[in-house]
């Protein structure tokens, strides 16, 4: 099973195992549906029954194929049948899987679209006393087997509802090159479209491959049950219905898969040719403002001067200490192709880098936090496989190690803040960095931190990486956040947090922080912090050197 995030929870007892079946057409089930399946198990779920479609397919004669074939869409089939082949659809046989469980044959009752299941057979699924199940077959739902279970038929829709509904799954969102996409797990009800979304998350979209793009929806939903499951017996879990007017889409005629055969060559050509001649270039500025950072955009900014092309600075925290105010940030070298951290100090004018630790290994966004009049530094450092802490020594103007705040993950961008009697450590993890958020707690701030009960708490690649220190205003917390879609950086969300316990977790954006588009870096933003007088920020802009285009090249041959 493919490890792209981690399914994590302090206390097994809050989160109860659920009793679910299965709606399928067969045992020969498509790979991201396994490993949903697998996942609930491995968390502790019983299965209890699978429903299997013994519907007899009826066999057309040769001529009536013939006749009937959709024309239309003649290369969208032969694609899809012979050339298309991503690895969450591969078929799989789950006989092993669900040998323990009971079996139900069912032949649904065909009215017009929908099926519905007989009196007797949803009494005998209702004989299971199941608390939910997930749909993987029998197409569209209608009748009494919508209730037969405590929290009804689970759906699965890999598209956002709003804009698209129908299919194929996230084959619009990237022919219309759209940012991101949606994905929702819904409770089924009689009218289509409009069943209760129990979560939906958002993923970048992959606008060079639909293939990438198609098996990361899938692969990436497959946790969505089990934390659905975390978060069912909560008081405060709420599931809306959809209220989505969406055009329906349908698999595309032959001209438009001319288009997006093209499309799909010239994106990735596109692609590979702008990863190597095309270097992200960020710098840092400040501004000598008290007011509320993301008003800074007003603000006239001062940018540091530039000694080098072949590196930049990123990523800035800033903090008053001893009479002075001082600033620490990533220096990133093309030539080594890692980040170090420097600090500068507003006694110096923010011209001087003092190197703050000589380590071998990648170190970034070094947050900052004041603790009994003793500054810390705890940098991104996921080469590690730790959150590590660091002291800051202001005479001789180094980091000293002081311990491993957590172990076993290759954690990005961390943070701490604290709210009533609880310290909180958030991250997101190196294999997908910018979409899933985990939080964990603890009573101390360097102390032993425990796992949130439905970890990664948030799935948004708008809004899930860390931009920046949390704060407290106006007795609310906001924590800045990186929205990473269309590209790394793109700008800082303000996300208010409305609910924190090691059992719940929800936030809002408020606000939002755009790139300078006029300005010297109009491409990124992804980085803010201020003091009572101060703000820092970072910008972003697309340059080429021949450093970068070593680094590109390396990097592209580490990834084969």
């Amino acid at each position: 099973m493919l490890k792209r995030f981690e399914l994590t929870y302090s206390n097994p007892e809050v989160n109860q195992a659920f009793k679910f079946g299965l709606l399928l057409n067969s045992p020969i089930v498509e790979t991201w549906q396994a490993e949903t399946i697998q996942l609930l198990l491995k968390e502790g779920h019983q299965l209890e029954v699978v429903v299997l479609n013994s519907e007899e397919q009826v066999k057309k004669t040769f001529f009536q194929y013939i006749k009937d074939y959709p024309y239309n869409r003649f290369l969208f089939r032969i694609w899809n049948r012979f050339i298309f082949r991503p690895k969450s659809k591969k078929s799989v046989d789950i006989s092993h899987i669900i040998e323990n469980a009971a079996t139900l044959k069912v032949i649904p009752l065909k009215k017009s679209v929908a099926s519905y299941f007989s009196e007797h057979d949803v009494d005998e699924v209702k004989s299971y006393k199941l608390d939910f199940l997930l749909r993987f077959g029998f197409n569209i739902l209608r009748g009494d087997i919508l209730i037969a279970a405590k929290f009804g038929v689970w759906s699965f829709h890999h598209d956002d509802e709003q804009e698209y509904r129908g299919s194929p799954p996230g084959f619009w969102e990237f022919i219309h090159n759209k940012p991101q996409n949606g994905i929702i797990l819904q409770r089924l009800t009689e009218e289509l479209d409009k069943g209760y979304i129990l979560k939906k998350v958002w993923l970048p979209v992959i606008n060079h491959s639909y293939k990438s793009h198609l098996d990361q929806l899938y692969f990436e939903s497959c946790m969505m049950p089990s934390l659905v499951c975390g978060q069912l017996n909560q008081p405060d879990f709420e599931a809306l219905a959809s209220t989505s007017k969406a055009r329906i889409y349908t698999p595309p005629g032959n001209l438009k898969m001319f288009g997006f055969l093209f499309l799909s060559i010239y994106r990735r050509l596109a692609f590979h040719l702008n990863f190597l001649f095309i270097q992200e270039d960020w710098h840092i500025a400040f501004s000598e403002s008290n007011k509320p950072f993301f008003q800074s955009n007003d603000q006239k900014l001062n940018w540091l001067e530039r000694k080098e092309k072949a590196s930049y600075l990123a990523d800035p925290f800033v903090f008053d200490h001893k009479a002075d105010t001082y600033l620490f940030a990533e220096h990133f070298d093309y030539q080594t192709g890692k980040g170090s951290l420097v600090a500068f100090k507003s006694s110096e004018g923010f011209k001087k880098p003092h190197s703050l630790l000589n380590e071998e290994k990648h170190f970034s966004f070094p947050f900052v936090l004041k603790r009994n009049e003793e500054i810390y530094c705890i940098p991104e450092c996921y080469e590690s496989n730790a959150i590590k802490l660091y002291r800051f020594d202001s005479t001789e103007m180094k980091l000293v190690f002081v311990k491993n705040i957590l172990e076993g993950y290759q954690a990005v961008d961390p943070v701490i803040f604290s709210i009533e009697d609880k310290w909180w450590l958030f991250f997101t993890i190196k294999s997908m960095p910018s979409v899933h958020l985990y939080a964990f707690y603890s009573n101390e701030p360097f102390g032993n931190y425990l796992p949130h009960n439905n970890n990664p708490v948030k799935t948004d690649i708008r809004s899930a990486r860390n931009a920046g220190t949390p704060y407290l205003e106006n007795g609310k917390i906001f924590r800045p956040a990186q929205d990473c879609s269309s590209h790394y950086g793109r700008a800082v969300n303000i996300c208010e947090i409305t609910a924190l316990s090691p059992t719940t977790f929800r936030e809002k954006v408020v606000d939002r922080i755009e790139p300078i588009i006029n300005g010297k870096y109009p491409k990124g933003l992804h980085t803010i912090n201020r003091t009572s007088s101060i703000t820092v920020i970072d910008g972003k802009r697309f340059t080429f050197s021949l450093y970068g285009l070593r680094h590109q090249l390396l990097q592209k041959l580490k990834r084969r």
